[in-house]
């Protein structure tokens, strides 16, 4: 039971009428009539709220993916024959953000009504829900009743598998995602596959002018991709990998990328593997095609987070190359931290070549290209743009030199991270690179 401002108000009352007496005399009995009275009303309207009143159930998805918001509903109902001006609460859950709770709902009598708010996981893992708490007034104003409802629920948040959904209702739909290009991969000019419409970004030199005469619509000739290659996703959970960038760690978001873009290489008919490693590879899965090479990485990827340990860049390249005997694109996600580790990773990528296919995403530094372009007021300023310079022009220099030794690197932002790399990897299939 809380308290309203009412009470308050009448214990106000009952307080400056007590403080008045000793002044007055005469209206001693008029203190114990309003005390009396007070006291009362208080117990019955403590009384007209003793008893549970308010149901919860709670609606959540089955699945939930890092970084997407998910909607959740309470379903409130009164089992009292009056109605309830309800301010419904859930309890925080661990490694999530919420939106649109606390929130005020009008509860009719003996009837229902929906609370809808709005679950973002931040980080991959086994989650638990706690109770609703839901607070009413009493029938006279003078309490406030706050019931905590337990609706226990588990759930795990794993990497983004939605997108993958959401690229299917694309691809389904004859669309693409401007950011990722045509999601369709053309093969090269030999191997013919079908004639078809003509869509804006075809080449015209692939126009079939006999078809678009006998159709009267503009066709052209596709042509097939090679299949059954081998995409090789290799995850650094070392240190560096902890980093966050706007809401989400390195690591979920080299996660959710690779989950995409193994979802797009599965659909064209390509096998798809993964290697998590730090000091040493902890984590290997030979590529597998189909569905159920899909399902696998998910259940891998729960699992894995960044953690401490040093990372050695040798030691998981060693391995790949004596487990890889078929030519395969090898997707590194890292964060080069130092010139001794971009120095290893440059040596580890060369001894790749030729035969497999490096290609390195790494994640641009935000805050610091922000520092670069911030005005200076004073000389710590001056040392601090100078500072972050001097660090882009370093990462600068290790990419070219990556990309002069062979390897395809993206360099992209945060946000920009999934689209650009299922963008590449259908480039690297159009061009017919593997």
């Amino acid at each position: 039971m809380i308290p309203t401002t009412r009470l308050a108000l009448l214990l106000f009352i009952v307080a400056a009428i007590a403080v008045a007496e000793p002044f007055v005399p005469e209206i001693a009995w008029v203190v114990y009539v309003v005390d009396a009275i007070a006291v009362g009303l208080v117990l019955i309207d403590a009384l007209l709220l003793w008893g549970r009143r308010i149901s919860v159930e709670r609606t959540a998805p089955e699945v939930f993916s890092v970084g997407r918001d998910h909607a959740i509903v309470l379903r409130l109902r009164n089992h009292r024959g009056r109605i309830l001006r309800c301010l419904v609460g859930d309890d925080p859950v661990a490694e999530c953000t919420s939106d649109g709770l606390p929130a005020s709902v009008a509860l009719p009598p003996h009837g229902e009504a929906l609370v809808p708010y709005v679950l973002l996981p931040t980080r991959r893992g086994r989650r638990e829900f706690g109770s609703v708490a839901v607070r009413y007034g009493s029938p006279l104003g003078f309490l406030t009743r706050q019931e905590r409802i337990a609706t226990p629920g588990e759930f795990d948040v794993y990497p983004d598998v939605h997108a993958a959904r959401a690229l299917e209702l694309l691809r389904r739909q004859g669309r693409g995602d401007a950011r990722m290009g045509s999601l369709r991969v053309r093969g090269g000019e030999t191997e013919f596959e079908r004639l078809r419409t003509y869509q804006v970004g075809d080449e015209p030199r692939f126009i079939d002018w006999r078809a678009t005469a006998r159709r009267n619509e503009v066709t052209v000739r596709q042509f097939q991709t090679e299949s059954n290659q081998n995409i090789i996703f290799a995850i650094d959970t070392g240190r560096g990998m902890r980093g966050e960038t706007e809401g989400l760690s390195h690591m979920d978001r080299a996660l959710n990328a690779s989950l995409l873009a193994a979802d797009v290489a599965l659909r064209t008919g390509d096998r798809a593997g993964l290697l998590v490693f730090d000091e040493s590879p902890t984590r290997f899965l030979k590529p597998v095609g189909g569905k159920s090479g899909g399902q696998r990485l998910i259940r891998a990827a729960y699992e894995v987070d960044a953690g401490l340990k040093s990372t050695d860049y040798r030691a998981a390249i060693a391995f790949l190359r004596t487990q890889i005997r078929a030519r395969s694109l090898i997707i590194l996600f890292t964060q080069v931290l130092d010139p001794r580790s971009a120095s290893e990773l440059t040596s580890s990528l060369r001894s790749l070549l030729p035969l497999h296919l490096p290609l390195v995403v790494l994640l641009r530094e935000n805050d610091l290209e922000d520092r670069v372009l911030e005005p200076v007021y004073g000389e710590q300023d001056l040392y601090d743009r100078a500072a972050a310079a001097e660090v882009l022009a370093w990462r600068d220099g290790l990419i070219r030199k990556l990309r002069r030794n062979g390897t395809l690197v993206l360099d992209v932002r945060a946000s920009d991270m999934t689209p650009e790399l299922v963008k590449q990897y259908l480039e690297v299939k159009a061009r017919s690179l593997l």
